[in-house]
């Protein structure tokens, strides 16, 4: 019962009807409508339907594999990229997670381990009620009371992209005189902020987290299943990520 499930939702449906129609018109041999539906059904089952938007995003993942956290050097500063948590007032701790909030306690756990004395943290802004509110400042003022005292959180305030937060924390570096920091951001994302920070300069050791992938996940890994969701996910955080870093080289930010 379970494996049918994906197919009363509506991208499951979708996928029906459109095989459905994909085999009426090969049967009335519809040669000019047959091309169209079969271009459009390949697409929809590739991107649905296969492990094809999971390699993608592999091939980003894999470039910088999972660290032990413990081994690492000590460092100046902890920079977590935003992206994690938007501000959310109703909430009990006024914050709403999203899909890359694996950011802020791998974060947590290298303050916990004693990597870097300084914890900086990024993100953009969201606007609610018609006021704008700081990812950045709303994570610093909920994380102040819970931290060691001897850790320092700085919030980079709103940031306008990865490149906004290369910018700021290499302010904050010269204003302190930090030398190293320890960047965490989600795995997939990791090749372009690296790249990013290491232009302003900054001596930076990855700390990639947010392993969306079953390649490093350890999950079962399937190449063909039912219509869902996760694969139009997964390569549009990889074609984020390509656009991004295309964008980049030509703006001259890596």
């Amino acid at each position: 019962m379970k494996s049918l499930l994906p197919f009363v939702e509506p991208l499951g449906i979708a996928w029906l009807l459109l095989t459905a129609f994909l085999l009426r018109q090969i049967l009335k041999r519809r040669h000019a409508t047959t091309c169209l539906a079969a271009g459009s059904w390949l697409v929809l089952t590739l991107f649905t339907c296969s492990a094809l938007p999971s390699l993608f995003l592999a091939s980003l993942e894999g470039q910088h594999p999972p660290v032990a956290v413990g081994d690492l050097a000590v460092c100046d500063a902890i920079v977590c990229l935003g992206g994690g948590v938007s501000p959310s007032p109703p909430e009990p701790a006024g914050v709403h997670l999203k899909s890359a909030a694996d950011r802020l306690p791998a974060a947590l756990v290298l303050t916990r381990l004693k990597k870097a004395p300084h914890l900086v943290i990024g993100g953009g802004g969201y606007k609610i009620h018609g006021q704008w509110h700081s990812e950045s400042d709303t994570l610093k003022a909920l994380l102040h009371p819970v931290l060691d005292t001897r850790v320092t959180v700085f919030s980079l305030g709103l940031c306008a992209d990865t490149h906004d937060e290369a910018l700021k924390t290499a302010k904050l570096a010269q204003a302190h005189q930090w030398k190293s920091i320890l960047l965490v951001t989600s795995a997939y994302h990791m090749p372009r902020a690296l790249a990013v920070f290491q232009r302003q300069g900054l001596k930076v050791t990855p700390v990639p987290c947010n392993y969306i992938t079953s390649k490093f996940r350890g999950t079962e890994r399937t190449l063909i299943h039912p219509p869902g969701h996760g694969g139009l996910e997964s390569f549009s955080l990889w074609m984020h990520e390509i656009v991004g870093s295309l964008f980049y080289r030509w703006k001259g930010w890596i």
